[in-house]
């Protein structure tokens, strides 16, 4: 019940990103700014709402930029993920250097930023820098290969889960097992997915990383970001079709 608090407080939040995209369509710059505002007030609403436990704060960054690039986007474009991820990156372009150019051992404050000066490590800055290739090659495809194969949507999920972590950098393992424990993680992701479904061994691999203290983070606010435009996807499919009721599109 955290994480559904935790989303209806940030609701409004993303509904504001969308709106302020279509307002500064001319204005990257200054949109980023807004959107970096926007998020850190977000960000405390979300930790009054859950007691202070972190449940989005990498969500209200990449799902923000979304949606935010759907609000500069014409509508017919949102069924588009090429459309959609381009016009991410387009919005972060320059953060990577912007937020690091000036960085020192000495006034690095978080993991991220450590894990940056010490291995190069760019994460969610460079996938969204990029366009989130992450999101584009393998994940939103291993979730569509899921849902094509009659997986249910959680099934699918689980398996682009997987496949992300085997290959994305994710900053918040390493953040709690180091380069060593993040190599660790992905080799293991990767053996589950040659094996998958393999209920049993998920369960294992679980219960491991609890034990581990390694938790995915990052590369499940890249699976939420496959979901939203998988979801976009199918919503222009069956806008196309005729089969969206009155008063459904455009419901974001």
């Amino acid at each position: 019940f955290t994480f559904f608090d935790s989303a209806c407080a940030l609701y409004p939040y993303f509904r504001e990103c969308a709106k302020k995209g279509a307002l500064y369509r001319e204005e990257p710059d200054v949109l980023f700014a807004l959107l970096r505002m926007d998020g850190k007030l977000a960000e405390q609403r979300m930790l009054r709402a859950t007691g202070g436990v972190n449940t989005h704060k990498g969500a209200i960054f990449s799902m923000g930029l979304c949606c935010a690039a759907l609000g500069q986007l014409p509508r017919e474009q949102w069924g588009d993920p090429a459309a959609v991820l381009d016009r991410c990156g387009v919005l972060a372009q320059g953060l990577v250097e912007q937020d690091y150019r000036r960085l020192t051992p000495e006034t690095a404050c978080t993991a991220g930023e450590t894990l940056y000066l010490r291995h190069g490590v760019t994460g969610v800055r460079g996938q969204a820098a990029e366009g989130f290739p992450a999101v584009r090659t393998v994940g939103l495809p291993t979730l569509e290969e899921g849902l094509a194969q009659g997986l249910s949507w959680n099934d699918a999920g689980c398996k682009a889960l997987l496949a992300l972590m085997g290959t994305a950098e994710d900053t918040n393992l390493m953040a709690r097992g180091g380069l060593r424990g993040q190599r660790q993680a992905a080799e293991e992701a990767t053996a589950q997915l040659r094996r998958f479904p393999d209920w049993e061994g998920l369960d294992r691999m679980d219960q491991d990383f609890i034990s581990w203290n390694l938790s995915p983070g990052g590369s499940a606010d890249l699976l939420a970001l496959c979901y939203m435009i998988c979801f976009l996807k199918e919503e222009a499919a069956r806008a196309n079709m005729g089969d969206l009721g009155p008063g459904e599109e455009g419901s974001l």
